[in-house]
């Protein structure tokens, strides 16, 4: 647990610096799962300037942070209290086109609305981006993707943070694959930006596959209840008759369809999400997450990667 002295000094610094913060904040509110517990300072840069002042602040102070998104694909510890929150605010929650066809996102943004809008003004390829929720800088880390697409596939630049230096790359730059970048595995990086290159195309056709993937999406997902996603990766294995296994097949092979602890279920509607009936905890769905795993593995001889991050001690 941080120090209240530490608190307070790092607080009057930031207000020094005019950088904006909020104190003892749950950050159940800002998690699809709506699972958390209270953050004791969440600091909210909206510029370069104020996150280079909020890095020096922490550094001087030596206190440890996280950066939280949009809170999608995340399990939040529910004692979120031994260190500082970073999450991205002001121009970070925009985005412009620079030329036509050429978008710089900010990480702040909202996939679904940004790409939705994006797509319905003429440009094609990221409607499936508009099903997938959070914020861009998190799609960005884990290269988000569905229906055959993947967020990385039509970027052009990503900006970055990274030891104290604004940084910026190619795709072809860094280390990136399924559901992977080197910035999900190392988290020495803060994602700013990116620009994307996207070619134009027949709006009506844009429409309908705006339509057709929302219409998949809702079809395949739990309705109504709150969760992160999907839990696990899809194993990238074939079966005997050469079809890709999915996450979801696995889970339901076992019995675990349905399975409760606590206030957390395995979805009897898709069984690779993990659902909030309304009052589970962290442990509760890292409970269930283990026992996918544990099973999974005892009878498949497969082991599941969790999809979904965790955000601070769980257990």
């Amino acid at each position: 647990m941080l120090k209240e002295i530490q608190i307070q000094e790092a607080i009057q610094n930031l207000q020094a610096s005019q950088v904006p913060f909020r104190e003892n904040l749950s950050l159940a509110s800002l998690s699809s799962f709506k699972i958390g517990g209270t953050a004791p300072l969440v600091v909210e840069p909206g510029e370069d300037e104020q996150i280079y002042s909020c890095l020096a602040i922490l550094q001087k102070l030596d206190l440890p942070f996280k950066i939280l998104g949009g809170g999608s694909n995340l399990l939040i510890s529910d004692h979120p209290d031994d260190f500082v929150v970073l999450r991205l605010a002001g121009s970070y929650k925009s985005y412009e086109m620079l030329e036509p066809g050429i978008f710089r996102i900010g990480a702040a943004t909202n996939t679904t609305p940004t790409f939705r809008q994006i797509s319905q003004k003429g440009y094609k390829g990221v409607e499936f981006l508009s099903t997938i929720p959070g914020w861009t800088g998190g799609a960005v880390m884990q290269n988000a993707g569905c229906y055959g697409g993947e967020l990385l596939d039509f970027t052009s630049k990503i900006e970055f943070i990274r030891n104290g230096e604004i940084h910026s790359k190619k795709p072809s730059e860094i280390e990136y694959g399924y559901r992977f970048t080197e910035f999900l595995q190392k988290k020495d990086s803060i994602i700013l930006r990116v620009e994307m290159k996207l070619d134009e195309g027949n709006l009506e056709e844009i429409e309908e596959s705006l339509k057709d993937k929302r219409d998949k999406r809702n079809s395949s997902q739990p309705e109504n209840k709150k969760s992160a996603g999907s839990m696990f990766k899809n194993p990238r294995l074939n079966d005997e008759q050469g079809k890709p296994i999915k996450a979801w097949e696995l889970i339901d092979r076992v019995g675990l369809r349905g399975a409760i602890k606590g206030g957390a279920q395995i979805s009897p509607e898709h069984c690779n999400f993990i659902v909030n009936l309304g009052s589970a905890t962290a442990l509760d769905v890292h409970y269930l997450a283990s026992l996918v795993q544990e099973k999974v593995h005892k009878e498949t001889g497969i082991l599941l990667n969790r999809e979904v991050e965790y955000f601070g001690s769980i257990p």
